[in-house]
């Protein structure tokens, strides 16, 4: 799909641009929104397909799901309610996070180097302690030495299971910034009066891993016997995109139980977020961003720097980097956008959205002027540009060795986030099309992937080529079995669970894009059905600190997550 450029030139692919998650987070939670990093809401409820009269000629698209109550459900109220649980869990999660099982960028196989994994073998032994009833009767594999997998197998083995995921590694803490922690970063602090866990993994995703076994193990206790096996899925490297964890883990499931072999996969995301006072939104996430790295080298000549060329390697490739900031990807906003299902949803909702945006929001689906308003005010917000498109960063460069040496080879590397709407092709033909106007500006030949639409000249030539890519995912299915009792079980949980008692809170349930990838990107053979979500309440002060410094998680956000896993297990047995 030809696209506009902002030069008014036509591309091949789409426009790119770049911004920090945290802001985009923060922007959006201070006008109402509540989004999760640059998450997108889309509204998909069992209990309003027909929609109902909002007011004149509205209709809503953004019902309330009837709750999915479980038979049984034996535990829900302890696990929510019980002081002494709570203390038990809290100190489950705080034990978890004080084995510092960091992952690098580069790591070996496990085989190779077992002493790189010393932290990874001590927190398994910490598992099999504190989780006496899940080692006992379920079964534990271990994939590429340090990937678990648990299966309960269930009284119905022709029944497709049900598989969790997690991971067991957390991101590094630069030692630089120790000391501005409030308490160390792998302490496990429970702050009583914040109701505070503190710590790396605190929040990923060290208390999913710790919510999914403890959910397990309150079931055993209660002596539940599952219909559907269960499995659980936990990898070592998420956070070096997972090559030797999931990756391994994903092909031996798929070997085990073949594609389309699994009922649904639920994986770190997002959770239940605040928007007003007492209106929640629960936002599972049903679909990610595609990702490429481009690598591109301007390949010159050599030589004494007191006799410069007009331009060296360096001065060549600066330009070209110029060019591709200047030329961010446009935006790509249409009606079936996820982000206008969270628009509409805000807008018939949220009492802090302004009325002027809530106006063009509810006219949109029929009025085109409205929706050209919509278009301009996302792509000219910092807050939410990046939302409507596919996003190009600069993020690795090197040129030269020497002062006195004139650079032979420039080489640097352009990370994108890809649009649903987009491809992986896409999105490497627009960075190829400002390096091929770039070639023939400097008269340089020009390669993609090694082959020449312009000779190497005697200046040299640019090369582009993809170094890592991964397609958007496929978006899960919004209706359906799957979607109904993962939506039905949030609502009863929060509902009748978490907000029990209070007159005041009402909770929707939509899903969400993400930005980013998960180690379900090597699952998508095993179901179609993938919902990244932690049943957690979640708030700004919870995303500004992922993966930096004061890292933390609400002991009762770690208590709901532990509710909707024993609930889900229980609803899918017996409503599937």
């Amino acid at each position: 799909m030809a696209m506009r450029l902002q030069d008014g030139s036509k591309s091949l692919g789409p426009k790119g641009g770049r911004s920090p998650l945290r802001r985009h987070l923060h922007g959006l939670l201070t006008v109402g929104l509540a989004l999760a990093g640059t998450a997108l809401y889309v509204v998909s409820q069992r209990s309003s397909r027909e929609g109902v009269i909002l007011s004149g000629k509205e209709v809503s698209r953004c019902g309330k799901i009837e709750p999915i109550v479980p038979s049984f459900k034996k535990s829900v109220d302890l696990i929510l309610h019980d002081a002494e649980f709570k203390r038990s869990s809290v100190e489950k999660l705080s034990k978890a996070i004080q084995i510092p099982t960091e992952i690098w960028d580069v790591n070996p196989e496990p085989a190779d180097d077992p002493e790189w994994y010393a932290h990874f073998y001590e927190f398994h032994r910490f598992l099999e302690q504190t989780f006496p009833l899940v080692h006992e009767r379920l079964t534990r594999e271990k994939v590429n030495e340090l990937g678990l997998l648990y299966t309960w197998e269930g009284s119905e083995p022709e029944l497709k299971p049900v598989l969790f995921m997690a991971h067991q590694d957390v991101v590094p803490v630069n030692k630089e910034t120790w000391d501005d922690w409030e308490y160390p970063p792998f302490s496990g602090h429970y702050d009583e009066k914040s109701d505070l866990v503190w710590g790396r993994g605190s929040n990923d995703c060290k208390n999913l891993l710790i919510a999914e076994l403890e959910a397990i193990e309150q079931l055993l206790l209660d002596g539940y016997q599952p219909k559907r096996s269960v499995i659980l899925s936990f990898g070592f490297d998420e956070e070096s995109s997972g090559p030797l964890g999931a990756r391994h883990l994903a092909a031996f499931l798929e070997d085990r139980y073949g594609r389309d072999g699994i009922f649904s996969i639920i994986d770190e995301g997002f959770g239940v977020l605040p928007i007003d006072e007492g209106l929640f939104v629960a936002s599972p996430i049903t679909a990610e961003k595609g990702y490429v790295d481009v690598v591109v080298t301007v390949n010159g000549k050599g030589g004494h720097s007191s006799v410069p060329p007009d331009h060296t390697t360096i001065g060549v490739a600066s330009d070209l980097i110029t060019v591709l900031e200047d030329n961010p990807f446009g935006p790509d906003f249409e009606l079936d956008n996820p982000l206008f299902s969270l628009l509409t949803c805000a807008a018939e909702h949220s009492k802090r959205l302004p009325k002027d945006l809530r106006k063009h929001i509810l006219r949109a689906p029929k009025n085109k002027a409205s929706r050209k308003m919509l278009e301009k005010f996302l792509s000219s917000d910092v807050r939410f540009r990046d939302l409507i498109r596919t996003t190009r960063a600069v993020d690795v460069f090197n040129g030269g060795i020497k002062a006195n040496a004139l650079p032979e080879v420039s080489t640097f590397v352009v990370n994108h986030r890809i649009d649903i709407h987009s491809s992986v092709e896409e999105t490497v033909a627009a960075d190829a099309y400002f390096a091929e106007k770039i070639a023939k500006k400097y008269g340089y030949g020009f390669a993609r992937n090694g082959e020449f639409s312009i000779p190497e000249t005697e200046l040299g030539y640019i090369d582009v080529k993809v170094a890592k890519a991964l397609e958007p995912a496929p978006v899960s299915p919004t209706s359906g079995a799957a979607w109904d009792i993962l939506a039905g079980t949030i609502q009863d949980v929060f509902e009748n669970g978490v907000f029990a008692g209070r007159d005041d809170a009402e909770l929707y349930v939509s899903t969400t894009l993400m930005p980013a990838n998960t180690d379900t990107r090597y699952y998508w053979n095993l179901t179609k059905n993938i919902y990244r979500f932690v049943a957690s309440i979640l708030d700004a002060s919870t995303f500004e600190t992922i993966h930096s410094v004061n890292e933390s998680i609400k002991a009762s956000s770690h208590l709901s997550a532990i509710a909707f896993i024993y609930e889900y297990i229980v609803n899918v047995d017996e409503n599937a």
